[in-house]
């Protein structure tokens, strides 16, 4: 699971009670800060005496407090920077083309993302594929395998947080079979939490 853990240590107070008070007060604390920074993770998972999902409440006064913060937005922002950046240019349309999907369907941003569903970047203009392979001749050298730089440089930043897979895949509403199949196909990042 991708998480950024925050972790903080609550020295012995005077009581067992008191140590335990101070330990979930300041992971609360602490959690709130970080729910109310801008951007704000998407979900968390909270992890009490290594139960997921308990309260804080149930942790031992020696306990440990885990909240795993889950940052997809941010991966899938830079992902789309980087194909953006990467992108040859002449109208500007393949650029602006490429699309996140989840679970198959175009959105604007992870706001439907939920825990399980994937995540992938799509180019469904009918050339992405030739730019991608290299047999569409560009003005600049090196804009080809433009999905291909950009999973390198998401992996270099981000790879210890998912894990992002190339391919081609159909569009809802392409044909999935016959001859016409593969010109269907088309540029894929799939992202996904490790």
């Amino acid at each position: 699971m991708a998480a950024i853990a925050e972790t903080v240590r609550i020295l012995k107070q005077d009581t067992v009670e008191a140590t335990k008070a101070l330990l979930v007060q300041t992971a609360k604390r602490e959690h709130a800060k970080i729910m109310a920074a801008d951007p704000a993770p998407q979900s968390f998972v909270r992890i009490v005496d290594g139960i997921v999902g308990a309260p804080e409440d149930r942790a031992r006064p020696d306990g440990i407090i885990i909240y795993q913060y889950r940052r997809l937005d941010e991966v899938v922002e830079f992902a789309m920077a980087t194909l953006f950046d990467l992108s040859p240019v002449l109208s500007g349309e393949y650029r602006l083309s490429h699309t996140i999907m989840v679970d198959g369907i175009a959105e604007r941003n992870l706001k439907h993302w939920k825990p399980g569903s994937e995540i992938s970047i799509m180019n469904q203009l009918p050339y992405s594929r030739k730019i991608e392979v290299g047999k569409m001749k560009m003005r600049v050298s090196g804009t080809s395998k433009v999905y291909q730089q950009a999973l390198r440089k998401i992996m270099d930043r981000f790879g210890n947080l998912v894990i992002v897979r190339f391919t081609y895949r159909s569009a809802r509403g392409a044909p999935t079979k016959g001859a016409d199949r593969d010109s269907y196909r088309f540029p894929t990042l799939v992202i996904r939490e490790r």
